[in-house]
């Protein structure tokens, strides 16, 4: 019966927001979900999106909801809203897959530059400075000191992957992947403050 209630009272949220746009119980509706948010925010990655920006969309996705949810349909909330803001998400990411493939497209070549310009080779080399050096020592030092598992919640770090798609790829739970970016964390500030 407690359920029946739960169910009434979203329901006259999602009227509330419909009729009289009340942010108050759009703020109530998105606080019931957070916790789908949250674990979206852990599968699907998203560079740089921060929790805020996780949860602008997020609310905006269910305004939006709100606005259309119909439940004579007979369709649950909870799950309309949770399908919504996985599309959500993977637009975002078809955007940002797309804004790094242009990049790709209109890229030239080393070669290709010195072909067209060769006085442009002192200015395209990295000068070999010794801080130059010792960084690429350094990086090397860090990167032998991580455990396999580290090395793979590096490339979540470095954005190579998602979460999800290291734990697909290896034989690497979530959570051992979120525990050793905590701990390659930890070994770069050791390096970092020496």
């Amino acid at each position: 019966m407690a359920n029946k209630g739960l169910i009434e009272q979203e329901l006259r949220w999602i009227d509330q927001v419909k009729q009289d746009k009340c942010s108050w119980c759009l703020e109530c509706l998105f606080n019931k979900y957070r916790p789908l948010v949250e674990n979206l925010r852990q599968i699907y990655h998203l560079q740089l999106f921060d929790r805020d920006d996780w949860y602008q969309e997020a609310l905006l996705v269910c305004y939006e909801t709100c606005l259309i949810f119909n439940a004579a349909r007979g369709s649950k909330f909870g799950s309309f809203y949770k399908l919504r803001l996985q599309n959500r998400i993977a637009n975002l990411i078809r955007q940002q897959l797309a804004f790094k493939r242009r990049s790709n497209v209109a890229a030239l070549s080393f070669e290709h530059l010195l072909d067209l310009d060769p006085d442009l080779e002192g200015w395209l080399r990295p000068a070999m400075s010794p801080l130059y050096i010792e960084e690429i020592v350094e990086t090397k030092r860090y990167v032998q000191q991580l455990s396999p598992v580290e090395l793979q919640s590096l490339r979540i770090v470095l954005g190579q992957c998602s979460l999800e798609q290291a734990a697909q790829r290896s034989i690497y739970s979530t959570a051992q992947l979120q525990r050793a970016i905590g701990r390659s964390h930890g070994k770069l500030r050791l390096l970092l403050c020496g």
